[in-house]
């Protein structure tokens, strides 16, 4: 952020072990994305034929903000899949800029278009509840990028993040350090639900060790502010034995300011994107990747097409992949291609190299 680049409401600790043991397929056979990428967490269904219309169809999509290169390579995954289904004419994307009040008026933008359905990522999922209740009264689904914990009645919930991705990163610093000593916490955007479940899935990984904090700060996900932070830990003198990371291009800016200060690399975690895995690759660190797939956003856009085809989903699906390790490393890592890329991708071959070539 991940911002997984991970941005918005998740926090899975609890069903990620249902997702390996429930079946990946819907009754219509609705696969979403591949198995080892997503699966439902859950045996509730949708009822068929609910929100059934005829195409063709406007979409709407309410996305907190841009600010990363993990969301636009996910907002343009999700106009590309758009753009290849014959039955979708318009698909709209809006941004809120991490403003609530600005994504609440977006979404009551989308309904007074009267559009077919709505993608919404909250970016605080209780100021929208009264906005969802309006558009499912209207007849429009509603599928949330994210998981509410009961807080939004959305039609469709799709998500991954959250505490697991948190966790990833805790349980191997915990391994790592011989379950002692002193970490930096990088999270992402303050306030936001994603960035919570994160932290508290780090948090959780860590409990009952001797591993301590000793510095926590919000780089917001960004290279930029997490790289000036991280700069002005390092002068502080603040021992360091490890950092956790809520997304990678916060890493890269930190892997950065060790090198250029002449400081060996402490273990640092990341995530799938590509100028991380070179980074790791070249600075020889020793890390763990939780993979947060822009591809969650054209999977939310195909189980609102089947849900307006008529067709019967689980309500909520989760996506917990393996993590990329120092054994797995050179299977992700696309040297060819530039820092912006994220894995893993569905994109056509032709495609990512259209829009990643170095």
């Amino acid at each position: 952020m991940k911002a997984r680049a991970g941005i918005f409401g998740v926090s899975l600790i609890a069903v990620v072990a249902t997702c390996s043991t429930a079946p990946v397929l819907a009754e219509n056979n609705v696969q979403l994305l591949p198995p080892e990428l997503l699966a439902p967490t859950t045996d509730k269904m949708t009822p068929p034929d609910k929100y059934k219309k005829p195409p063709p169809w406007t979409i709407g999509m309410v996305f907190p903000g841009v600010g990363n290169t993990w969301i636009i390579q996910m907002a343009e995954e999700t106009k590309y899949e758009a753009a290849h289904t014959s039955e979708i004419k318009e698909f709209i994307f809006t941004e809120a800029n991490w403003d609530p009040t600005k994504q609440v008026a977006n979404m009551e933008d989308m309904i007074s278009r009267k559009v077919d359905a709505i993608i919404i990522a909250p970016i605080a999922m209780p100021l929208l509840k009264k906005q969802v209740d309006a558009a499912l009264a209207a007849g429009i689904p509603v599928i949330n990028l994210g998981w509410s914990k009961g807080a939004l009645p959305s039609t469709v919930e799709v998500m991954g993040g959250g505490g697991p991705f948190g966790e990833v990163g805790g349980k191997w610093l915990r391994d790592k350090l011989g379950g002692k000593g002193t970490v930096w916490a990088f999270r992402g955007v303050a306030g936001v639900q994603e960035e919570t479940d994160r932290y508290e899935g780090f948090r959780k990984a860590i409990a009952g060790s001797d591993i301590t904090i000793g510095a926590e700060v919000f780089g917001d996900w960004n290279y930029a502010k997490a790289k000036g932070l991280c700069e002005n830990l390092v002068l502080s003198g603040k021992p360091v034995d490890g950092i956790w990371f809520s997304g990678a291009e916060m890493t890269r800016g930190c892997i950065d300011v060790f090198k250029e200060a002449g400081r060996p690399l402490v273990p640092m975690t990341g995530e799938g994107n590509n100028g991380f895995l070179r980074a790791w690759k070249e600075s020889k660190l020793d890390s763990v990747a939780a993979v947060f797939t822009p591809e969650l956003g054209p999977a939310a856009l195909r189980a609102t097409v089947a849900i307006l085809q008529g067709k019967s989903l689980y309500d909520h699906y989760f996506s917990d992949p393996a993590p990329i390790t120092n054994a797995n490393l050179d299977k992700y890592y696309r040297p060819d291609l530039n820092d912006a890329f994220w894995v893993p991708s569905e994109l056509p071959a032709a495609e990512i190299e259209k829009k990643f070539k170095k």
